[in-house]
């Protein structure tokens, strides 16, 4: 193992002790349901809409309060509110909650762009490569490694995060 390798893999190390809540499903979950809670009616509609339990959850937070205070709410609302009365609850997708993962998806394509930037590791290996212990290593293959998973995942992780890293960073 190479210095440069050993920095690496004790960054990603340092990463994951200092902030493990990033790895949490349900600090996730805590993180987006707290940006919903202060996002405006038509958003949290548009939300519910699409099956959001959370969303609903906020609506009726809202609803009691408009209520007991005697305010009037939006139209949005109250469209909400009937198509709920009539046709019961929206339907959630089917799936895994990307509410349940993004922020360590995203804490996971971050480590990749920082082996690979700042210790000089390649993003990917050739496909010939994957999945064998030989050939060279890669940050996609070091930070596998170091948080047990497998190459591909993380290769795919990355890959489909890439964008919003390179704007943000």
């Amino acid at each position: 193992m190479t210095d440069q390798e050993k920095r690496a893999r004790e960054a990603v190390r340092k990463a994951m002790q200092k902030l493990p809540e990033l790895f949490s499903k349900g600090w996730n979950r805590r993180f987006f349901r707290a940006h919903l809670e202060v996002q405006n009616v038509e958003v949290l509609v548009a939300a519910a809409r699409e099956g959001d339990h959370d969303a609903l959850d906020i609506l009726r937070e809202h609803a009691r309060g408009a209520r007991k205070a005697g305010m009037n709410v939006p139209d949005d609302f109250h469209a909400f509110v009937w198509e709920y009365f009539i046709d019961g609850p929206p339907k959630a997708k089917s799936g895994s909650n990307s509410k349940d993962s993004e922020l360590r998806f995203q804490t996971i394509a971050l480590l990749v762009k920082i082996v690979n930037q700042d210790y000089g590791f390649p993003e990917y290996r050739n496909p010939e490569h994957r999945g064998r212990k030989d050939g060279p290593l890669s940050a996609c293959k070091l930070v596998a490694e170091e948080l047990g998973l497998a190459e591909r995942t993380v290769e795919e992780i990355s890959g489909e995060r890439k964008a919003s890293l390179t704007r943000s960073g």
